[in-house]
């Protein structure tokens, strides 16, 4: 497995662990957050712009808000990779027991950070089902 494309599949394990468990210790939470860089920028499928402080808000705020969600990631793409970024883009799908499924297609920005990746920039937008 290409180590970009596992970075993303490890980092939304989290995502899926924090936003559908109740983690009462933060650990899980800190283990995701500690793979933004914290110079870090998102703009969200809805359009809103995230920057780091935002992104820490918004997983404390929702921690264990989406009980039985599942994420699917699958078509990655390594669009550029130099010594010092990485480009790459994959699709994302979201089930939830009671809510519609979402499908994103997503661009992410990784910067190589001495022995680690770190998120630095994501675009998501919505696609249809």
């Amino acid at each position: 497995m290409n180590r970009y494309f596992q970075e993303v599949i490890d980092a939304h394990q989290l995502i899926s662990d924090v936003l559908g468990e109740h983690d009462a210790s933060g650990d899980k939470r800190l283990q995701l957050l500690a793979r933004f860089n914290p110079a870090f920028t998102m703009v969200a499928p809805s359009g809103a712009i995230f920057d780091h402080q935002r992104l820490v808000d918004f997983f404390e705020q929702q921690q264990g808000t989406r009980p039985g969600l599942t994420i699917s990631l699958f078509d990655f793409i390594l669009i550029a990779e130099d010594e010092k970024n990485t480009i790459i883009a994959y699709k994302e799908r979201q089930d939830f027991p009671d809510k519609p499924s979402t499908l994103r297609y997503s661009t992410l920005v990784l910067t190589h950070e001495q022995d680690r990746l770190q998120w630095r920039h994501l675009h998501e937008t919505f696609l249809p089902l």
